[in-house]
């Protein structure tokens, strides 16, 4: 699809979100410090957008995840950035409540994660125990948008969902034993929805695959957004959509599946699992419990 046309798009998607969260583009210029005609302009397709100016955007209207990768690999590839690049977190956000419900074109996400719980399966408790623990400021707020995202995989053209989780990322958990518990009970109840697929990678496998980072596989419904590679980090993401890159990282995702149990072994593994953080020790402690 060619520039001018992803510009329309995008512009148009700007227009509907800032619509949607109740601002107007006088409360948008304000707060981010620009010019109203200069909302106007980009709203209008008038004026390319840069990446960096939407992701400042769509940070402020606090858009989800697999929106902003749609948008921003369009914005990247018209503006000829090489299917790479680094967006910083944080900057200007609304104060007021999360977005309810931002319409989503994504069809399937894909995630590996091996020290943690992704937050489309996270418990209230674990969310906010990890926000917590990660320093990020406003948690309640993070984790009251958070459950709010999860309701996409609830939502009449939810996605399909498979999520990689190695059993590590039960074993080093923020807060008490308790709250970890809560979470494999949590986690066993959104792995009930139809569109979701859970995999965990146990421990004592032998191996044949690894990753050095988590990621997220985005794959989208409109023909002309390509797969994008999402990787978080604590102070910056990093998306990659260059066809080289998405091939490397489905390669990797494949080849982590097949070290994975089933869908339905990996749910009776979590009791397996309830059991093995229940008895385990913390030696910082006189009687071996936290």
């Amino acid at each position: 699809m060619a520039g001018p046309i992803h510009r329309e798009r995008v512009a148009a998607e700007l227009k509907r979100i800032r619509e949607g969260v109740g601002v107007s583009g006088e409360e948008v210029a304000a707060a981010l410090g620009w010019s109203q005609p200069k909302v106007s302009r980009i709203e209008n397709a008038r004026i390319a957008v840069s990446t960096r100016d939407l992701a400042t955007l769509l940070h402020y209207y606090g858009v989800p995840e697999e929106v902003r990768a749609e948008l921003l690999t369009m914005t990247a590839g018209d503006e000829g950035i090489g299917g790479a690049w680094l967006v910083r977190a944080g900057g200007v956000t609304r104060r007021q409540g999360e977005v309810a419900a931002i319409e989503t074109r994504v069809r399937s996400i894909q995630q590996y994660y091996p020290l943690m719980v992704p937050g489309q399966l996270q418990s209230p408790e674990y969310a906010l125990a990890y926000t917590r623990s990660g320093g990020w400021p406003n948690p309640e707020a993070i984790v009251a948008r958070r459950m709010s995202r999860q309701e996409l995989l609830r939502s009449h053209d939810a996605p399909t969902y498979t999520a990689l989780l190695d059993a590590r990322a039960f074993l080093a958990w923020p807060g008490s034993r308790d709250m970890v518990l809560s979470q494999l009970a949590y986690l066993r109840t959104r792995a009930e929805l139809p569109n979701v697929t859970v995999r965990i990678i146990p421990l004592g496998v032998d191996r044949t695959a690894s990753a050095m980072v988590p990621f997220t596989l985005y794959d989208f419904r409109t023909e002309s957004s390509p797969r994008v590679v999402y990787v978080e980090s604590q102070t910056a993401d990093l998306y990659l959509s260059a066809p080289a890159d998405v091939e490397a990282y489905s390669g990797v995702f494949d080849a982590l599946a097949a070290d994975a149990l089933t869908h339905d072994e990996s749910i009776e593994h979590l009791a397996s699992l309830a059991r093995y953080v229940e008895d385990l020790e913390d030696p910082r402690s006189t009687d071996g419990r936290p």
